[in-house]
């Protein structure tokens, strides 16, 4: 049997037929863009996460840009950011004017070392960027001790992670503001690129829903320069229609990753996702496995028709991008070792439990176990 990595047909398949009535209605009004369901994706997303204000943008990589600009943070400023995490982090801080400055990461939870980010500080340190790999939620407790004490705001990039918890709050609502991406893999998506950005100040606020309309606060009226980054509204029918189902949909997440957790807590040599527990709820984008043993356990798995992916497999201080723009190289040994040994193995919430049990045999058969 083979298992695909995902299968975004059986999703859109259970929706296909609501989308298409609203869009219907979208299509006799011609109302492509700031109508009536971003305004009630902006007002139901900001009350499912538990913040004051959202915008949807065009994409996770424009809420990391805007939010950076509408935080201030510009020429001059530099932004710690941990080495696992993804390319579009560093350049929305290249394209916001900062400079990216790398730590390493923690291993219990993918989020950058707080020991690492203290001693990162300088007085050109203006944020930190957080970003929830793989939608396990970073311990945030030390992370914001360090921003308050040194006065750094906190952007949080949660793009895996809608839903997310630590301590019953929701993730992306910690710092200044916390961007989302809503791409098609996601697990709030839509059929395009799209995105969104929350936060609590009315400042950072009032600035991001106006960068993303060229800083035109009214017709022809610009307060500041912009950019064109909306989000359409055939995306937001989407995004509406797929909101209500995401606490749903995390929970299915959550319990595959139980079943694959039981079934491979005693193999030797093979590492797990950090784990729930009181004060974390993870929503399992991915499900990551670690082994040294990564690329020959990927090759079998392709032998038995069962996807795999690796996310991400060069650390950013190692990539030729870095280094064309002559920033400084590591070494970030956890960063480097957990690229060099992750894979995620399939995970989504519309899997079957005969597909389940498949990825669980061939997985054990390799490491020599027995179902």
């Amino acid at each position: 049997m083979s298992v695909s990595l995902l299968d975004l047909k059986r999703e859109w398949e259970e929706v296909a037929l609501e989308v298409k009535e609203k869009w219907e209605k979208v299509f006799s009004t011609m109302r492509l863009f700031n109508g009536e369901n971003l305004l009630a994706f902006e007002k139901e997303v900001a009350e499912y996460l538990g913040s004051q204000f959202a915008y949807g943008v065009g994409s996770g990589s424009d809420a990391l840009l805007l939010g950076l600009i509408a935080c201030r943070i510009g020429p001059g400023d530099q932004v710690i950011l941990h080495a696992n995490a993804f390319a579009a982090d560093v350049e929305a801080i290249k394209w916001a004017g900062a400079q990216p400055i790398l730590v390493d990461a923690k291993e219990s939870d993918f989020g950058p070392d707080p020991n690492q980010v203290e001693k990162a500080i300088t007085p050109q340190t203006k944020a930190l960027m957080v970003v929830h790999m793989y939608g396990h939620p970073v311990e945030m407790e030390p992370l914001l001790e360090i921003c308050e004490k040194r006065g750094l705001a906190l952007i949080e990039d949660a793009s895996h992670a809608h839903g997310a918890e630590f301590r019953g709050k929701k993730v992306g609502t910690f710092g200044k503001v916390g961007c989302f991406s809503c791409g098609v893999v996601k697990n709030l998506n839509a059929l395009g690129d799209a995105g969104f950005a929350v936060t609590n100040d009315p400042e950072v606020a009032h600035r991001l829903n106006y960068l993303r309309v060229h800083g035109q606060v009214k017709k022809n009226d610009h307060h500041f320069y912009g950019f064109n980054s909306r989000l359409d509204e055939l995306q937001a029918v989407i995004l509406r229609i797929r909101l209500k189902r995401l606490e749903e949909k995390n929970q299915r997440r959550r319990e595959i990753a139980q079943i694959y957790s039981q079934a491979f807590r005693e193999i030797e040599g093979l590492a797990l996702p950090p784990q729930d527990g009181p004060e974390k709820k993870s929503v399992y984008h991915r499900y990551i496995i670690r082994t040294p043993e990564r690329d020959r356990l990927m090759a079998y798995l392709k032998e038995r028709g069962i996807g795999t992916g690796i996310y991400y497999p060069v650390p950013l201080h190692l990539q030729k991008a870095w280094h064309m723009e002559g920033y400084p190289a590591g070494p970030f040994p956890v960063s480097e070792r957990l690229t060099k040994e992750s894979l995620a193995i399939p995970i989504f919430p519309e899997m079957r439990d005969e597909e389940i049990d498949e990825v669980i045999q061939a997985v054990r058969e390799f490491f020599g176990e027995r179902t």
